[in-house]
């Protein structure tokens, strides 16, 4: 993807015009607008590790957590990622790729045996989104899949797990639907549909 103009700075250029509205949005969708896969991780326990071990202790881990996350990476189709404190977000070109590195960093953390302070094991949980959003290279990536599957990733996954969107599940291999069943929820005031992959979880 070309870029040279962030995503904001072209909002923010188009804020100050009298422009159509509808042409604005092509014109931005065209420039930034993506369709992809997208992987939300987030460590498990932080605040509670940070205050029995203290931060040093676990950003150590997830110095290690990020190596390993970044080598897995390269060996599925993805097209970017990037870190923020705990997580780790990611785009694929498919459905296959996110469930696929998913599924491989999970296995890789459970072997790897990371001891937070020599105690409680190091964990991860992920979500998984796919369909259209806007993504700026040095801004990250927007729009309704992508809010769902942080949701996902941060919130309602347990450690160990991985779920995937409605959308996310429709783009997946038959071979993976054998493992995944379907649960319902509500999360900040919006039903949700949402696919647990079976025997992932710690």
């Amino acid at each position: 993807m070309s870029e040279e103009e962030g995503l904001f700075d072209c909002i923010r250029r188009f804020s100050g015009q009298r422009s159509e509205r509808s042409l604005v949005e092509a014109y931005i969708w065209g420039k930034y607008g993506s369709r992809c896969a997208m992987l939300v991780l987030d460590s498990s326990g932080f605040t509670l590790n940070t205050q029995e071990s203290g931060i040093l202790s676990y950003l150590t881990c997830i110095v290690r957590l990020r190596d390993m996350v970044e080598s897995i990476l390269g060996r599925f189709d993805y097209i970017s990622w990037r870190t923020a404190t705990d997580n780790v977000f990611a785009e694929f070109e498919t459905a296959d790729g996110a469930l696929g590195a998913a599924l491989e960093i999970q296995r890789s953390v459970r072997a790897a045996d990371i001891r937070i302070h020599n105690r409680e094991k190091l964990g991860v949980c992920i979500g998984i989104g796919f369909g259209d959003v806007l993504r700026s290279r040095s801004e990250g990536v927007f729009g309704n899949e992508m809010n769902l599957a942080s949701k996902l990733g941060e919130d309602l996954a347990g450690n160990g797990e991985i779920l995937l969107t409605e959308s996310a599940y429709r783009e997946i291999s038959d071979e993976y639907r054998r493992d995944i069943i379907a649960r319902r929820t509500t999360i900040s005031g919006v039903e949700l549909l949402y696919h647990i992959i079976i025997g992932v979880g710690i």
